[in-house]
């Protein structure tokens, strides 16, 4: 099994590149998709947040406030590291489950939106793929999307590993400056290319 780390800055399109992925019937394990499903109610990143801070985090019906959390992680690096060493460990033991469950697929795509700032997910693939596109752009789709102000856009950012940085670490880059459909089609050319590299044609 050949694994591709999906990643990408806020806004650089992840999540379209990842429905693409779906539509050609690969496998997708997404590290948002675990983090949310591990902070639900009574599960273990939800505990050891509730352990750790308290009811800081949930409302009245016991539900964790996500968007409350999120702000305090970007406003916050000693809340950002605590949040993080309660539920990267767990994410990461998740996700190795997966890909141990999906071992006879020809390949995989783990999203992983911090893929060079985490590190530990580098020595699980075999290369990775940058969605690309500039800060203009990117910007413009988190307001778009999110309805959030620019300082916190831009906090967000910087928490983030370069553009530059990224570009020049990643194995294969997709950009995504333009539409959807070109988009598309650039993740169809990447995986029939991919497809012929595992199949020695």
């Amino acid at each position: 099994m050949y694994i591709v780390g999906l990643t990408g800055g806020i806004g650089s399109g992840k999540s379209e590149a990842s429905k693409v992925f779906t539509e050609l019937a690969v496998k997708l394990i997404d590290l948002d998709d675990i983090a949310h499903k591990i902070t639900k109610k009574n599960q273990l990143g939800y505990l050891g947040i509730k352990k750790k801070f308290g009811g800081k985090y949930f409302g009245k019906n016991k539900e964790l406030l996500r968007k409350n959390l999120q702000k305090d992680l970007f406003n916050s690096d000693k809340t950002k590291k605590e949040i993080e060493s309660i539920l990267h460990p767990i994410i990461f033991d998740e996700c190795k489950k997966q890909i141990k469950k999906n071992i006879y697929e020809e390949y995989i795509v783990l999203v992983i939106p911090l893929l060079y700032e985490t590190k530990n997910y580098l020595k699980l693939i075999d290369e990775t793929l940058l969605i690309d596109c500039n800060e203009k752009i990117q910007i413009e789709r988190i307001i778009s999307r999110d309805k959030l102000d620019i300082n916190t856009i831009e906090r967000i950012i910087e928490t983030q590993l370069s553009r530059d940085k990224k570009i020049k670490k990643a194995d294969k880059i997709i950009n995504n400056d333009s539409s959807i459909d070109i988009l598309k089609d650039n993740i169809y050319k990447y995986h029939h290319k991919l497809k012929i590299k595992l199949n020695g044609k």
